[in-house]
């Protein structure tokens, strides 16, 4: 099956350890198999 092509990119903010684990997850389980992502990523943590 071909992977949806995004045309505008997703934005990733990260903030606590805990954001980190579980974005990750979901980008891994559910939408990498699926969609070529394009993302931009910032780091909110301080």
């Amino acid at each position: 099956m071909a992977k949806i092509k995004m045309t505008t990119p997703l934005v990733e903010m990260d903030g606590d350890e805990m954001t980190r684990i579980l974005w990750q997850w979901i980008k891994d389980e559910l939408l990498s198999p699926f969609v070529e992502l394009n993302t931009e990523y910032y780091d909110l943590g301080l």
